[in-house]
């Protein structure tokens, strides 16, 4: 078995031209390479190949580009946030907020073992195992039905 040095794969960015080129502007700016695709041809494409990591686009398509392959979608709309603008409270505009969707790009072009776990997660393997807790109207009704509190010598069914 031989090991082989592997090439990070690109980002695939789904979404009208102008826009897709902006984006794959931004991402090259900071070293990543990217290809920009407009139609459901050429997204088909090049996911059908296995040379994208994972996919850039917006809503409406994230179900089309899962539907031909099974890989992570950034949503690009997460990243507008609405401000106000103006003096009149009905005028707003969209700020697009780029530096956490750099940090989500950053996040996914990781390899998977070197991608930090939530806190949460890295907490819980350094924990023993324990057993859940018996609810405590089990034990109630066990006790109302005489029936022993602890399951000692039985054995479970589903192992």
């Amino acid at each position: 078995m031989s090991i082989e040095t592997t090439h990070p794969k690109r980002i695939l960015v789904f979404l009208p031209v102008a826009a897709a080129n902006a984006i794959v502007a931004k991402l090259a700016s900071h070293g990543h390479d990217s290809v920009a695709v407009s139609t459901f041809p050429e997204a088909f494409i090049a996911l059908r190949s296995d040379h994208y990591s994972f996919a850039i686009t917006t809503r409406p398509e994230i179900d089309l580009l899962r539907n031909i392959r099974s890989i992570p979608v950034v949503n690009l709309e997460v990243f507008f946030h609405t401000e106000p603008s103006g003096d009149g409270p009905l005028v707003t505009s969209k700020r697009f907020d780029s530096s956490a969707f750099m940090k989500r790009i950053e996040f996914l072009v990781q390899p998977m073992a070197t991608r930090v776990e939530p806190a949460g997660a890295e907490r819980a393997k350094n924990e023993a195992v324990r057993e859940p807790k018996t609810p405590r109207w089990w034990v109630a009704v066990k006790s109302m039905l005489g029936l022993p509190r602890r399951r000692e010598g039985l054995k479970d069914v589903r192992s």
